[in-house]
């Protein structure tokens, strides 16, 4: 649809001169003469066929057409910009949600490393308990979510999950075999067990009996502060696991012994992945990932 419309200078120049209630201190706002406001509002006034001002001796008063337009032109020229102030910061801002365990777990400890990279762009992460990789661009930019298998859509895999059996290094030391893991408190993440099961299978103790006692938590990030506290073993990712194996916290009993049930995946838009904040931070993730220490197997 066409509009008809006076030119935009005109109506910045009335609006700014009506709002100040002043042709000279709209001038100073707008960096202009006072006549190129007064020829402005003129111009304005002879496209509408209706005066907007009195112009009195010492001031000038809005007429009633010039009272009706100022708050339309108030709350639109406000509006605009608030909008291209939004979109202009758009490009520096990243809305990140990450998976619970692996946001406290791994990125955290590393997401300072790309801000002093990427100064410009402003990171807002949040953490989710839930949810996969579905995303609503008007709260999100960009998801780090687990999957068993790749996403729809736009997807980059970091890195895939590397289920093992953790503990004190003083349980370890007792357990020789994974049928000793029977003597001692196993703990569950939010899997219902699943993890324990996979990696039970792997050690090909399907049947294992003692798989339901032990505490149960909402999350692989608690259930892992609990075994590094001394309450018993569990099953987790060893990349997540890292920081506490290699402070000596957490030891793996089996090495050799490992079960996945998918990746980690950065996923986003199709439209959006080349937006350069997203792209920056997709390159540094994978980056990060690839110059973590290698696992011994």
């Amino acid at each position: 649809m066409r509009r008809s419309l006076p030119p935009l200078h005109a109506l910045r120049a009335f609006e700014a001169a009506a709002r100040c209630m002043s042709f000279s201190k709209a001038a100073d706002e707008l960096c202009v003469t006072q006549g190129a406001i007064s020829r402005h509002v003129q111009g304005l006034e002879d496209w509408l066929g209706m005066p907007l001002f009195r112009r009195l001796t010492r001031r000038v008063e809005l007429t009633e057409e010039g009272r009706a337009l100022l708050p339309v032109l108030t709350e639109s020229f406000d509006r605009m910009a608030e909008t291209t102030a939004r979109l202009k910061t758009r490009g520096r801002d990243l809305r990140i949600r990450v998976a619970y365990s692996y946001g406290i777990r791994w990125l955290m400890p590393r997401l300072s490393r790309f801000q002093a990279q990427h100064p410009d762009v402003q990171v807002r992460v949040t953490v989710a308990w839930r949810g996969g990789h579905e995303l609503d661009p008007q709260e999100f930019d960009a998801a780090i979510a687990f999957c068993p298998e790749p996403p729809r859509g736009y997807a980059v895999e970091i890195q895939p999950e590397r289920l093992t059996v953790v503990c004190p290094p003083a349980l370890a030391e007792r357990l020789r075999e994974p049928a000793d893991l029977a003597h001692i408190p196993l703990l569950h993440g939010c899997s219902g067990g699943q993890d324990w099961r996979r990696w039970l299978t792997e050690a090909r103790l399907p049947e294992f009996e003692a798989l339901d006692r032990g505490a149960v938590f909402d999350a692989m990030d608690p259930a892992l502060q609990a075994a590094a506290s001394g309450l018993g073993a569990t099953v987790a990712d060893r990349v997540l696991a890292t920081g506490d194996i290699a402070a000596g916290r957490l030891a793996v009993p089996f090495p050799e012994i490992e079960a996945s049930s998918g990746s980690y995946w950065f996923v986003c838009p199709e439209a959006a992945k080349d937006r350069p904040s997203i792209a920056a931070f997709r390159a540094w993730l994978l980056e990060e990932a690839q110059a973590m220490p290698a696992l011994a197997a």
